[in-house]
């Protein structure tokens, strides 16, 4: 049966993101399908499977509420706030150069390889620039990538819910219409079938992240001009966390890390001193700027875009202010850092170490 391990999959998923919906857990739905989807393809002789498709299209409906949070309002506070941007970004660029270069001295791995790895760009983009470079080691690279990935994914929001940060938990009425069917709201659908499309476009242009971008951008749009965008149903945004959640535990397979437990160690590790630095320039952010502490957090946390902005709707932090940064570190790692690392690995500092 072909739909079968689809099926299994979304099963285990709805479990283990129902179990602990009802133990209260931050990102129940995200975070708690991807664990469980992980230990059923582990540990048991299920086939599971979750098609590129499927989170596509949870990318959507989570780039249709990014997109319903914009306003003139918001778009101008994101204009100012570009000078902000390029510091902060540059600032977690060199910072994750430094930790990449310790890396590669504790272990031996080349120096290309590890920088590739740690800057914390999309995992698509940055294995897509490692395949363009022969001296860089596309193992290490998506190692390094899915463990900042997966560490911020599962750190940030038990961090954010935390008494350190204190954010309030406003995801409660999204669980509460878990089991209710939304009644057909025909502008609903066009607008939603315009996000589709959106998304669609987007990947034919080739722009970045095209299924959340995208919509974002059309949505987005589309609240700029104070056109009336009916809300997405919380039953969807359910759905959209557990496809995310199910995509994102196949990543966790090392298999083809055998031997180098070190490596994943410091790649933790690294991660966790990642996170340390946009604390801090969190508390800077927060005090330049009229946003809270909560919102430059999530903004400058090194995970993806779409993760960062389910965490930041679960405690009613700025969604537009936390694109804006997540996308602008996007276009800026696009754009600038291959050319910038195509420059620096001609040098012969970075030719050392094993590839």
């Amino acid at each position: 049966m072909r739909g079968y391990p689809i099926l299994v999959a979304f099963i285990a998923g709805i479990i283990g993101g129902g179990v602990f919906t009802l133990l209260h857990l931050p990102l129940s739905w995200l975070l708690c399908s991807m664990v469980s989807v992980f230990l059923i393809n582990k540990w048991t002789n299920f086939e599971l499977a979750w098609p590129s498709y499927l989170r596509d299209l949870g990318l959507i409906i989570v780039g249709y509420t990014i997109g319903q949070s914009f306003s003139r309002k918001t778009m101008i506070e994101i204009f100012t706030q570009l000078p902000s941007m390029l510091t902060t970004t540059v600032t977690l660029i060199v910072f994750s150069m430094i930790l990449a270069y310790i890396t590669s001295e504790m272990t031996g791995i080349g120096l290309p390889s590890t920088i590739t790895g740690s800057i914390p760009g999309g995992l698509s983009q940055m294995v897509a620039l490692g395949e363009e470079m022969k001296t860089i080691d596309l193992t290490v690279v998506t190692i390094l990538q899915v463990i900042r990935l997966l560490s911020v994914i599962f750190v940030v929001p038990f961090l954010v819910f935390s008494p350190l940060l204190a954010g309030e938990r406003t995801d409660s009425g999204v669980a509460a219409q878990s089991l209710e069917l939304p009644g057909i709201q025909w502008g609903f659908v066009l607008f939603f079938t315009i996000a589709i499309t959106a998304g669609f476009l987007a990947e034919k242009i080739h722009l970045p992240t095209p299924g959340l971008l995208g919509p974002i951008l059309v949505i987005g749009g589309f609240m700029v001009a104070e056109w009336p965008v009916p809300h997405m149903p919380g039953l969807l945004i359910i759905l959209a966390q557990l496809s995310l959640g199910i995509y994102f535990s196949f990543m966790m397979n090392f298999s083809s890390s055998e031997g180098m437990g070190k490596f994943i160690i410091w790649s933790l590790f690294t991660s966790l001193c990642l996170l340390l630095c946009c604390t801090g320039l969190s508390v800077l952010l927060s005090r330049w700027h009229d946003i809270t502490f909560l919102t430059a957090f999530i903004s400058l946390a090194p995970g993806g875009m779409a993760e960062m902005a389910l965490v930041g709707q679960a405690v009613d932090a700025d969604l537009s202010i936390i694109t804006g940064y997540h996308l602008f570190r996007i276009l800026f790692i696009l754009f600038v850092i291959p050319v910038l690392l195509k420059v620096l690995f001609n040098f012969s500092i970075f030719q050392k170490g094993r590839h």
